[in-house]
């Protein structure tokens, strides 16, 4: 499930710091409890696949950084394979900040924060594909005040690309997810405007 580095090998990717305790940092693997579903269909290369591309993304959004998305640390690698990707770690997604009741956010600066890491993804050519409370998470620490941090860049791909496995979160795209195949910025902007009615009435179904 571990994608083996390209022929470049790892240079092309950051080394994470290996001082960076676990405690401090999330590491993302391959989603393993996909497994058999993706055996099932014969299709478990893309597992190794699709994590690959989420690292050669993360490097991208690393050489244009901005302060509402999620900080990349770099990657872990053993004996020839890509193991982890590392992030920052916070404690809460909005979800579960709001329904867990862990504090209050300003609706207004939150989502004018939101916006401008929306934004500039699309400045770069790029589209989110999944924006949803689960994966935006609240930056409580008290120099930031419980702003937003946007994370999870699976779908993430060059407007006007196809989408690959996965494609947006039931209920937070506009349309049916089999017509939800190619990345656009259209998609961010609905599911912003989500969002912030969302965040007016919060409802926390499974």
């Amino acid at each position: 499930m571990f994608p083996e580095l390209p022929l470049s090998g790892a240079k092309q990717f950051t080394e994470a710091p290996l001082e960076l305790y676990n405690a401090h940092v999330f590491i993302k693997r391959p989603i393993i409890s996909q497994y058999d579903v993706y055996k099932r269909h014969n299709v478990v290369h893309l597992l190794a696949q699709s994590f690959l591309e989420a690292a050669c993304t993360m490097e991208f959004l690393s050489a244009h950084p901005h302060p509402y998305l999620i900080q990349y640390h770099g990657c872990r690698f053993r004996r020839g394979y890509l193991t982890g990707i590392v992030l920052s770690r916070h404690s809460h997604d909005l979800k579960n900040y709001l329904s867990r009741g862990v504090g209050n956010i300003d609706k207004k600066a939150f989502m004018n924060a939101l916006e401008s890491a929306i934004h500039h993804l699309h400045l770069l050519g790029w589209a989110h594909n999944d924006l949803n409370p689960t994966n935006v998470l609240v930056d409580d620490s008290e120099a930031s005040g419980g702003m937003p941090l946007l994370i999870d860049f699976g779908s993430a791909r060059k407007i006007g690309s196809l989408l690959g496995t996965s494609r947006g979160t039931s209920g937070w795209i506009e349309g049916r997810i089999e017509d939800y195949t190619t990345s656009k910025k259209e998609h961010d902007i609905f599911a912003l405007e989500k969002i912030r009615l969302w965040l007016d009435n919060p409802t926390f179904d499974e």
